[in-house]
């Protein structure tokens, strides 16, 4: 709970299947935490309220079929958006609910 930086955290873990829900109310910077998770399938709803930058985080995460779209709802949201360049650029592109979720997500987030 205490972690405020989580960058690359899972940077090129092109196997793995899943991330849990873990305690991210710290977190400032969650940019490229995912990037290039290409099997990953899920997004977890992590909290969000106190990041800042979430610049490629899900980028080249192909397999996703759900957790795009809430992710980039909660985040939307709050008052202050955080820098989200390519943040969900292919994210679930590979799959045909992904693929519907990542056409709901504005492009500037592309």
């Amino acid at each position: 709970s205490s972690v405020t930086d989580v960058f690359t955290m899972f940077y090129g873990c092109s196997s793995l299947l899943s991330v849990p829900l873990f305690n991210t109310s710290n977190v400032t910077k969650i940019a490229s935490m995912l990037n290039g998770c290409s099997a990953l399938t899920y997004i977890p709803l992590f909290n969000t309220s106190k990041v800042t930058n979430m610049n490629f985080m899900c980028y080249n995460c192909t397999n996703v079929q759900s957790g795009a779209l809430a992710l980039y709802n909660q985040v939307s949201t709050q008052a202050s958006s955080p820098s989200h360049t390519s943040t969900f650029t292919n994210c679930g592109s590979n799959t045909t609910a992904g693929a519907a979720e990542l056409a709901q997500i504005p492009s500037s987030w592309k």
